[in-house]
């Protein structure tokens, strides 16, 4: 099996990291998706069941969460298609954006849309934030909030 530094200097070599969500640099630790530095996996760009390859050419680096929702498909080239699609405006956002998404599936519109004095209403979310935090979880190994779970959390903090 390759190590994590086979594997970035391999890609470095051959991929720009320009719209990727990591740097080459921070490669080795954190996740090419979503850039959180958890647990990360081999991922297989064609899927083994498909006729993928154990090889450097065949591999990127994810969270289980990433890995989970990445494309099992026998197109190489798609898995970059979906890399750079994913990217986050700042290192850690990813998964705050996609809680944002959530919340606007599920509420039909931007948190906060209502709020008239956006200097008074901040410390009344935080307040209620903090107090909500204690009444989510993760899912076992996931390590962090999912978008559900965030759009919840923005919610509540909005009726604060």
């Amino acid at each position: 099996m390759p190590t994590r530094r086979d594997l970035v200097n391999y890609w470095s070599a051959r991929q720009d990291e320009c719209g990727l969500s990591i740097d080459w640099a921070e490669a080795e630790t954190l996740c090419w998706r979503c850039a959180q530095g958890r647990e990360l996996q081999f991922c297989h760009i064609v899927p083994r069941s498909l006729g993928g390859s154990g090889e450097l050419r065949n591999l990127v680096l994810l969270c289980g969460q990433c890995h989970g929702e990445a494309p099992n498909v026998v197109d190489p080239d798609f898995m970059w298609v979906w890399l750079r699609a994913h990217t986050a405006d700042l290192y850690g956002s990813y998964w705050y954006q996609r809680g944002l998404l959530e919340y606007q599936r599920i509420f039909g519109g931007k948190p906060f849309s209502n709020v008239k004095d956006p200097e008074m209403a901040l410390p009344k979310f935080l307040a209620a934030v903090a107090t909500y935090c204690e009444q989510t979880s993760t899912h076992w190994g996931q390590g962090r909030l999912n978008p559900s779970t965030i759009a919840w959390l923005l919610h509540k903090g909005e009726q604060a």
